[in-house]
């Protein structure tokens, strides 16, 4: 398979596109799902508008236009104030004070207060004065010919993409990565109000839209069902290194946890540092290892199990450190909600973390519900280690400290589904097809 970036791909031109997001694009490619997907397109041929106070620090994309959350909260009470401005893609300021505010509120999305958060956020949306001059201006000077939509579960970005598509008249593609549309995550009578509104614009989104990505198989298989459309998997592609499989196994094993612990992952964590530490126990001696890294705020009495015995709490590391630890572990942890009320939350996501730990050639042990999609995935091509209940996880654990040689054998395995469902020649070939399809669908 030829790679998009060769010269045969090069002779098609891409379109120039417009992007609606909620982050602005900063760092390395590799590191953000959206810049990775889009690092085969032209950067001068990409605008994105955003909404967050942070500012972008890029060279993938010429033009960045920011509505802060700030900025929507003052004029609901001072109308009059202009609301957007086009920011500078390779941004060397340091984080404003609303950019450091608005961090710590959404690192806080865990706890209790969350939900009333999300609330007054929809309304500050839905009052505030956003459809400025200025954004249109933004559009129409970038004249875009196709628009890409990242689907989220808020209600304010799709009417801010709902009103892009009307008024530029441009066709439209949408990429849908986690469940947004169900009501299986829903626990309360205002998530449930939530999601119906919500529900109405992801419809009307993926009904117009000329073609659409998702992220797993699993989710395809629902969203194709929903809307009579033949969804395109699109993940984060990456480059197989096949010597990989051939790193020597550590004793003890090194476990490694990243990432955060929040809907239930906690909880599952915990599950697995606690039967870590008895079998190292029974064993009399220290067979395995787990570090965790990761920020969030947890209670304390699940806080303990989490930094004791062999099992140590090491906190947040910054994203361009992940890489390297993730590299280190013998096995690589991916855990989701076993039980509790958030359990449906994630049901269709898949975090980019799984294409890491599949490139890189990780042995994966991951905990989850069977009807989650990233555990669906895993036992479909049997990329990595299972476990779906406490009994599943105290068996593959035992077994796995017994006969190491088990990482070995995963490794390979890691690498083989990465380079089938991942390969960034292979990404990179099918969103260029995809997005160039939209644009003939629209011709003809």
């Amino acid at each position: 398979m030829s790679s998009p970036n060769s010269e045969n791909a090069d002779r098609a031109p891409v379109p120039k596109v417009l992007i609606a997001t909620i982050s602005a694009w900063r760092g390395e490619p590799s590191l953000h799902t959206l810049m990775n997907v889009f690092s085969c397109w032209d950067p001068e041929k990409i605008a994105v508008v955003y909404t967050r106070a942070d500012l972008p620090q890029t060279d993938r994309a010429a033009r960045f236009f920011q509505i802060s959350e700030s900025a929507v909260l003052r004029s609901v009470f001072r109308p009059w104030r202009k609301v957007g401005k086009e920011t500078p893609a390779l941004n060397a300021e340091q984080p404003s004070a609303e950019a450091v505010a608005e961090r710590q509120r959404y690192a806080k999305s865990g706890l209790s207060r969350t939900r009333f958060l999300n609330t007054c956020r929809e309304i500050v949306w839905l009052l505030g004065r956003w459809k400025s001059p200025k954004l249109r201006q933004f559009v129409d000077s970038f004249e875009p010919d196709l628009l890409f939509f990242p689907l989220y579960p808020t209600i304010y970005m799709g009417r801010l993409q709902q009103y892009l598509a009307k008024m530029t008249g441009k066709p439209f593609v949408c990429y849908m990565f986690d469940d947004n549309y169900s009501y299986a995550s829903c626990k309360s009578p205002i998530a449930y109000i939530h999601r119906f509104f919500l529900r109405r614009k992801i419809r009307w989104l993926c009904k117009n839209c000329r073609e659409l990505f998702v992220i797993v198989d699993k989710q395809k298989e629902e969203v194709d069902s929903l809307f009579g459309v033949n969804s395109h998997i699109l993940t984060k592609g990456v480059r197989v290194d096949p010597t990989l499989a051939d790193r020597p196994v550590k004793r003890p094993l090194r476990f490694v946890y990243t990432g955060n612990l929040l809907i239930g992952r906690g909880e599952s964590l915990a599950l697995v540092a606690d039967q870590l530490n008895e079998l190292n126990t029974l064993a009399g001696r220290e067979l395995a290892t787990l570090e965790i890294y990761s920020g969030t705020q947890l209670p304390e009495e699940l806080d303990k199990r989490l930094n004791r015995g062999s099992v140590r709490r090491c906190g947040f590391v910054p994203r361009s450190e992940v890489a390297r630890i993730q590299c280190e572990a013998d096995v690589a942890l991916f855990v989701e909600a076993l039980e509790g009320r958030k359990v449906n939350t994630a049901r269709l996501s898949f975090s980019t973390k799984i294409t890491d730990y599949l490139g890189n050639g990780k042995c994966i042990l991951a905990v989850g519900k069977e009807s989650f999609a990233p555990l669906a995935y895993f036992r479909k091509y049997d990329a990595a280690l299972t476990a779906c209940s406490a009994q599943e996880l105290r068996a593959v654990l035992t077994e796995l400290l017994e006969r190491p040689e088990i990482v070995l054998e995963y490794q390979k395995k890691a690498l083989r589904c990465a380079k089938l469902n991942h390969d960034k020649d292979m990404m990179d070939e099918r969103f260029l097809s995809v997005m160039r399809s939209a644009l003939d669908r629209t011709a003809q």
